[in-house]
């Protein structure tokens, strides 16, 4: 009697940012973690209809974000102010408190050690829950849940131009972060040729 041995065939799957649900958020509330020094914590909201209210009671109208710049941009900066939000990761708990989502920042190291960290800017004219993308990387069906895996090697090419334009360098070439029918662009004001996160 002969084994029949059978081949395993490993097909690989090249990751493009497709991968990734960005959005436009903003920054309702934030406060100091109770439990965590390094940490905020963020009522951030994706309905323009949301933006005038007085407070946020009911947890289906934003999403928690712990996010770890406390030590490095003001409180007073993180409140009232559109971002680009990560949607797809998978939530976590930081210090008791679920995490939903993900702020994406700016951030050079210096040769000191110090490190400098800017909020990324959603495009001036793009509106709260607006999808972003790196053109010409556009997809018709919501991203599922993010691997961790696949948001390293994604983030590895994640990064600021000379202009401070978000963009994504694949094969030499770089993708500005926009919405689907504009060529406005996430920014950043400062932060140059730096990596996001």
């Amino acid at each position: 009697m002969f084994k029949i041995l059978r081949r395993r065939t490993v097909f690989s799957r090249t990751v493009t940012p497709t991968a990734l649900s960005l959005k436009v958020g903003f920054i309702k509330e934030c406060r100091k973690h109770p439990d965590a020094d390094k940490l905020y914590v963020s009522k951030i909201i994706t309905s323009p209809e949301l933006i005038n209210a007085s407070e946020l009671t009911d947890t289906s109208q934003y999403l928690t974000v712990c996010s770890g710049l406390a030590n490095h941009v003001p409180i007073e900066e993180m409140i009232n102010r559109k971002i680009v939000l990560l949607t797809n990761l998978k939530a976590s708990k930081m210090r008791g408190i679920k995490s939903e989502a993900m702020v994406l920042a700016a951030e050079i190291k210096s040769s000191e050690g110090s490190t400098e960290v800017e909020i990324v800017n959603a495009p001036k004219s793009s509106a709260l829950g607006e999808r972003l993308f790196f053109k010409p990387f556009l997809y018709d069906k919501e991203p599922t849940k993010l691997k961790s895996k696949v948001w390293e090697d994604l983030q590895a090419n994640l990064f600021t131009n000379n202009e401070g334009v978000v963009i994504y360098r694949s094969e030499g070439e770089d993708h500005e972060l926009s919405s689907e029918n504009s060529n406005d662009t996430a920014f950043v004001n400062r932060l140059v040729n730096a990596k996001v996160r």
